[in-house]
């Protein structure tokens, strides 16, 4: 290889590195924006579950307001027994009596069946609250790790852009457009080795793409220090003359 096609690869080393700092950062970022949706969705079902709490709550106060009512009715018409004069009123008193206590019992059970409910939704809504504490301290410690990260790679990724920057002074201008139009296609991976297929035949394939290419743009590359690309998928062709 000529100089180059060595000063494309030096930039290639490079431009993975700096592509592996920004996917590990992106990575990081990406973690954390599904923890934060993850804990979004926890509180707005906490927040739902609590609504219903309070609706059951106010369903069991109701009751307890009817039973209470209730209950002073029952205590009037046992007064008025005591007060009634033919046996025409007594019967008619005790009939609004017995259907009072049928009612009272019936609001009994469903108060019995409101408080199990109401306990069992307060319970639920304190393994919820955990829940929610537990994945708010998940994103905590994940935005944490994002700022570390951050703080870790600024150095070295700003050390590795003006890396980056002194190796493109050394290609010519189409040369550097090129490989910063495939780098950003490929994620930095711009170069392809050219792999001969078997030692006693001219056949070669392109690394990048496992593609066949033709034997002339082979000896081209072993006899002149071009920018050659691959016609499958666009990755620019070297290969080490041992090959």
């Amino acid at each position: 290889m000529g100089a180059m096609l060595d000063a494309l690869l030096a930039l290639q080393d490079i431009e993975l590195q700096i592509v592996d700092i920004r996917r590990q950062l992106t990575a990081r970022q990406r973690r954390v924006r599904q923890q934060a949706a993850k804990h979004r969705a926890a509180e707005e079902t906490l927040a739902a579950e609590r609504e219903e709490h309070k609706r059951s709550q106010i369903q069991m106060d109701d009751v307890d307001v009817e039973l209470k009512s209730r209950s002073a009715h029952i205590s009037r018409l046992r007064d008025a027994l005591n007060t009634v004069r033919t046996n025409k009123e007594y019967a008619a008193v005790l009939s609004q009596l017995n259907n009072e206590k049928a009612d009272v019992t019936r609001l009994e059970a469903r108060a019995f069946d409101l408080l199990n409910a109401v306990e069992a939704k307060k319970k639920a809504l304190a393994e919820r609250q955990a829940a929610v504490e537990h994945e708010a301290q998940r994103l905590a410690g994940l935005e944490s790790q994002v700022g570390q990260a951050q703080s870790s790679f600024t150095d070295r990724l700003a050390a590795l852009e003006r890396q980056r920057e002194a190796a493109g002074r050394d290609l010519e201008p189409k040369a550097l457009e090129l490989f910063s139009r495939i780098s950003e296609r490929y994620e930095g991976e711009v170069m392809a080795r050219v792999i001969q297929v078997h030692p006693r035949r001219q056949e070669y394939l392109c690394e990048g793409c496992n593609m066949s290419l033709a034997a002339e743009r082979a000896n081209a590359l072993l006899t002149r220090d071009d920018v050659i690309t691959c016609d499958n998928c666009g990755r620019i062709l070297h290969m080490p003359k041992s090959t």
